[in-house]
């Protein structure tokens, strides 16, 4: 039986290792190697999960990302604390709010970057952000071949029949997302 390891996420950019040995670090990224059998998880209600593994090493990640974070660059950090090539890394971007249903503020433009191609103004004042989009980028920018990036299309927003939308719904269930090793040798 597998053992399940969860986060406090706090909408940050902390990185912390299989290793670390408290209950539920305060983070919002696991990178390392851990044990056969452990699983690492996050949970999501419109975030963005980020799940990467590197087979070679058998180090993996996995980043809770959402707007904070995501601007932050918790997912290049989560790469990088893996310490290995981004080129040989494999990334699945899971299912999130996306920008049909994600409508933000001036906070997230300005996060984000003015003249971002993932914000698109309303015209209401309001702003579109592509999250999932957001993210890809910055993976290419670290070098991930887009080749070994796989991405869910679904909108959580949208698609309340299938997942939890915090947007949508207001306080709702979560997702989780986990990975792990299930023997040496073996994939998650």
């Amino acid at each position: 039986m597998a053992a399940l390891r969860l986060l406090n996420q706090v909408h940050g950019v902390r990185v912390v290792s299989p290793t670390d040995d408290s209950d539920a670090p305060e983070a919002d990224a696991w990178a390392g190697r851990p044990e056969p059998g452990v699983l690492l998880g996050i949970k999501t209600a419109d975030c963005l999960p980020v799940a990467f593994c590197h087979p070679a090493s058998g180090r993996v990640g996995l980043a809770h990302a959402g707007w904070r974070g995501a601007t932050a660059g918790v997912a290049a950090r989560t790469l990088k604390a893996m310490g290995v090539p981004a080129e040989e890394s494999l990334v699945a971007l899971g299912p999130c709010i996306r920008s049909c249903c994600y409508e933000v503020g001036e906070d997230v433009v300005t996060a984000a970057g003015r003249g971002s191609p993932h914000v698109e103004a309303t015209g209401n004042g309001k702003y579109r952000f592509d999250l999932q989009g957001f993210v890809r980028s910055q993976l290419l920018a670290e070098g991930v071949d887009p080749r070994n990036i796989d991405a869910i299309p679904h909108c959580t927003g949208c698609r309340t029949d299938l997942f939890f939308s915090f947007r949508k719904e207001g306080p709702t269930g979560r997702l989780c997302a986990f990975l792990g090793w299930e023997a040496e040798g073996r994939g998650a």
